[in-house]
């Protein structure tokens, strides 16, 4: 009897291949980094002295960003399993956007070997992004809640602020309901911070 691959088989490898190849570079990447500190040491590599901080800071935004590459993948990666593939990018999108904030504070402060520098530009992108971002962070908190809980799912009827309609799709920071010839968008503070009246299925009554 021949067994047939299905699309999700096959994405499950390539992802796994992917993750494989990205752990390989990471560790890679780690090694040259230990290496270049190591060989900074020496008198016998002057370049490498002189130009230690650049060297390493470019090896170590490799690393970082492989790393980042890795955790996202398996989040997105475990959101598919479950059905809501959206929220799992959404969260890389946020994880990545984060990182690589920290990480230019971090490079900036060690090609100019000033820390509190880095202590000042961190503060003040932190206020930045915080006033710039509260809702989106307070809706990211919300969608986290709601993917673990999953109160509702694709398909189900639910009615939340007097609009009732079949929940389309879940994502991060909303959730979809398709009425009769609209959709509408309910952020996700709406759905956590309301009442949700969810239309129980035929097979689920009963009789």
């Amino acid at each position: 009897m021949k067994i047939q691959n299905t699309p999700h088989s096959k994405d499950s490898a390539k992802t796994t291949h992917a993750t494989l190849i990205a752990i390989i570079v990471m560790l890679l990447c780690l090694i040259v980094v230990i290496a270049t500190i190591e060989l900074a040491k020496l008198s016998g590599f002057s370049f490498i002295t002189d130009h230690r901080n650049v060297i390493v800071s470019i090896e170590f935004t490799v690393f970082v960003m492989t790393l980042v590459e890795v955790i996202g993948r398996t989040i997105v990666a475990s959101f598919r399993r479950r059905g809501i593939e959206p929220v799992g990018q959404s969260i890389r999108t946020i994880i990545r956007g984060a990182v690589y904030i920290v990480l230019t504070v971090t490079i900036i402060s060690t090609l100019l070997s000033n820390p509190a520098l880095a202590i000042s530009l961190g503060a003040v992108m932190g206020v930045i992004f915080g006033f710039a971002t509260q809702n989106l962070i307070s809706n990211v908190v919300s969608g986290m809640i709601l993917a673990i809980v999953r109160p509702v799912q694709i398909g189900d009827e639910i009615t939340v602020t007097g609009s009732t309609g079949n929940v389309k799709e879940i994502a991060l920071i909303y959730t979809v309901l398709d009425t009769t010839g609209r959709l509408y968008y309910v952020p996700s503070i709406v759905m956590f911070t309301n009442v949700v009246m969810k239309n129980k299925k035929p097979e689920e009554i009963i009789p």
